[in-house]
């Protein structure tokens, strides 16, 4: 049996089909557009954590005027933390010790770090104190090494500053820097280095997913701290580039 249509009606059939595939054409191309645009901002929202995983990591160790702290034990547990990830492959450890200003300036621009840990003591208006040309106490203002730091953003990735008053500084090297983390007020010997620890080994973890590296590693660092009952667990803080 056939059956036949009117034309008038078949006509009408045929243009409400072109109509919806035109529509679903139109639909189709603003979810292309909606996706492209949401992977835009995914990607900058978080743009260090696709390099890492693949990308060799150099951490810079800088110490200065070391009188009173133990250096050489921090720099020793950051390097067994290295040694233990999952993905040691993957990091390499410099390390510059009694840096004056210069030696700060041109060890970043020979290395080319992704990572800058610098130990040693910081003043109440979040001066670093580095080394003069005859051993002696020379502070560098937050200002003069947020300077600095500017002309490395597009390799450096993350500066923790392991001194105490150093948020100041973290806050004015976060403009250009990723991340940045510094003490807002003077931190026992035996904190700083637990958070280091604790860091470190949540640098090295093995990621799942597109985790914020960088901010599990200074979450871990701030449950070692509290782990080990001590009462600086608040004094670390993380500022990111905004």
């Amino acid at each position: 049996m056939i059956i036949e249509t009117d034309p008038s009606r078949k006509f009408q059939y045929e243009q409400q089909i072109q109509q919806a595939e035109n529509e679903l054409i139109k639909l189709t191309d603003r979810l292309d557009k909606i996706e492209k645009q949401l992977q835009l901002q995914y990607s900058q929202s978080i743009p260090v954590i696709s390099e890492f995983k693949s990308i060799q990591q150099k951490i810079l160790i800088l110490t200065a005027i070391p009188h009173g702290l133990r250096l050489d034990k921090e720099i020793r547990e950051i390097e067994e933390a290295i040694r233990r990830a999952a993905n040691r492959d993957l990091f390499e450890i410099k390390v510059r010790t009694a840096v004056r200003p210069q030696d700060i300036r041109r060890a970043i621009a020979e290395e080319q770090p992704q990572i800058v840990h610098f130990c040693g003591h910081g003043l109440e208006d979040g001066s670093l104190l580095l080394e003069d040309d005859g051993g002696n106490n020379k502070p560098v203002a937050p200002e003069g090494l947020a300077s600095l730091f500017k002309l490395h953003a597009d390799y450096v990735n993350c500066v923790l500053l392991n001194a105490c008053h150093s948020e100041k500084t973290a806050i004015a090297i976060s403009q250009y820097i990723n991340y940045a983390i510094g003490m807002n007020q003077p931190v026992e010997d035996k904190a700083a280095i637990e958070f280091a620890k604790g860091f470190y080994d949540g640098l090295g973890y093995k990621n799942l997913g597109n985790q914020d590296v960088f901010q599990r590693a200074f979450d871990e660092g701030m449950v070692a701290i509290k782990m080990e009952n001590l009462s600086q667990g608040s004094i670390p803080v993380l500022k990111k580039k905004s």
